[in-house]
């Protein structure tokens, strides 16, 4: 095909295609104003992914998750005025330091906790709880027992896809303190394997099961052994508004927040929680994260509940 053809096929494809469409387009108001919406919105998208700053992308991503977001205003009306206003001067300093360039960047200086799931992953309630966490730039730490870690590798993916975290939480959820080292060494063997053969990498934490140790346990775990400061005990309320409540009346800086995501109810309270956690000036990071950014190596042999103080007795 010679450059003569090409230039015809060109002219022919402008005159019974995109000449028509534009004289339309310029002449009736009725084709005109969709087509600039389509194409604005097009535009606005290419920029919200293309900006390397990230404005355009951080406006992007609150617009489309808008409305996970907003249940955390719905906890707005029993707030204390007293935490509002601190919790308003954080948000505003966190914003202010950065630019409000990159939500997902932590400040080591301001207040920061881990959120922490036991006896996952479940396909269901684990993706909610994802969601609501990327929707909010915040990451967690889930601690899978082996049994439900076989079954759901893809939510394991998931987990790490999303910039959290994965820990051990042994295969049965046996009390490792009553059984013998070589059922300790299968329990949290079997998880790092079922991990592994998911996604590649190892766990990185072990809770064990009902916070159960002593010195035996801590000498053979070749991981960091993670606890908590603050249990809502979720397992008993499965109740969202009292997971909610109990979060907001007890947390503080450097917490590890004891929860399970194996309940619908959990599921409801985080897309309440973690919003208005961040409006409260709170970072949410995972276990290892927080240690990082509290300066604190996490050493194998104790048990630790509180990043930023000493290991727990």
């Amino acid at each position: 095909m010679n450059l003569l053809m090409i230039k015809e096929k060109i002219k022919n494809i402008y005159d019974k295609i995109i000449g028509p469409f534009y004289r339309r387009t310029v002449s009736d108001k009725k084709v005109l104003y969709p087509f600039f919406i389509i194409v604005a919105s097009l535009f606005c998208i290419m920029l919200a992914e293309l900006s390397p700053h990230g404005k355009m992308r951080a406006w992007y991503y609150e617009l489309t998750h808008r409305e996970i977001m907003d249940k955390g205003i719905q906890y707005a009306e029993t707030e204390n005025n007293i935490s509002a206003e601190i919790g308003n001067f954080l948000t505003y300093y966190r914003y202010e330091k950065f630019g409000a360039s990159d939500p997902a960047t932590v400040d080591a200086e301001a207040p920061m906790i881990a959120l922490t799931f036991d006896d996952g992953p479940n396909p269901e309630y684990t993706k909610r709880i994802l969601d609501v966490l990327n929707a909010n730039y915040s990451h967690a730490t889930f601690f899978v027992v082996g049994t439900n870690a076989e079954k759901y590798p893809d939510t394991l993916k998931a987990i790490l896809s999303s910039g959290s975290e994965i820990g051990n939480h042994s295969y049965n959820h046996a009390n490792l303190t009553t059984v013998g080292a070589e059922k300790v060494e299968t329990e949290i063997g079997e998880v790092n394997r079922a991990v592994k053969k998911a996604t590649g990498e190892n766990t990185t934490v072990i809770r064990p099961p009902y916070g159960a140790y002593d010195e035996n346990l801590l000498n053979q775990l070749q991981e960091p052994v993670v606890l908590w400061d603050l249990d809502t005990e979720d397992w008993d309320s499965r109740n969202a508004q009292i997971i909610v409540d109990k979060v907001l009346a007890d947390v503080k800086d450097g917490d590890i927040v004891l929860m399970h995501d194996i309940y619908e109810s959990t599921a409801e309270a985080m897309e309440i929680l973690v919003p208005k956690l961040k409006e409260l000036g709170y970072q949410i990071v995972t276990v290892s994260e927080m240690a990082k950014y509290k300066g604190k190596e996490l050493e194998l042999g104790k048990p630790y509940g509180k990043i930023q103080g000493l290991s727990k007795e």
